[in-house]
């Protein structure tokens, strides 16, 4: 990345600071929240309720952007979107023992919870009674 206060030498890039990726997040949330708040499109209540929550499901992408008009890269993101956030069809339920298999991606790693650590880890990200806007 060049830097747009200095300038090196011809053919020469200077590297950007790294930065602190939680504290981006938090500044693109507010500002999409005010935003949002702004245009009228949610009310303050609301936005004072996510903050309670423990898992926000607020997360900022800082990959390459979508160019307009790249019918693919949109329509992975669209999938993406909608997916389910587990596959049945990886999950395996063992009644003798009362555990779940998850199986990765990959088809090899595995993890295996009792019932009840598997219903703790799937609902995680449900928010507590009365937090939800």
């Amino acid at each position: 990345m060049l830097r747009s206060w200095a300038t090196p030498p011809a053919n020469e890039f200077a590297r950007a600071p790294a930065f602190d990726w939680d504290k981006l997040e938090e500044l693109f949330k507010q500002k999409i929240f005010r935003l949002l708040l702004n245009e009228g499109r949610i009310p303050e209540e609301f936005i004072e309720k996510l903050g309670t929550w423990r898992h926000s499901n607020f997360h900022v992408f800082c990959g390459d952007p979508i160019e307009p008009g790249n019918e693919t890269s949109m329509g992975n993101l669209a999938r993406y979107i909608i997916r389910a956030s587990l596959s049945q069809e990886r999950m395996t339920y063992v009644e003798d023992g009362g555990k779940v298999i998850y199986q990765a991606k990959d088809g090899i790693a595995k993890k295996e919870f009792t019932a009840l650590e598997w219903l703790a880890n799937i609902c995680s990200h449900i928010p507590n009674p009365r937090e939800a806007g």
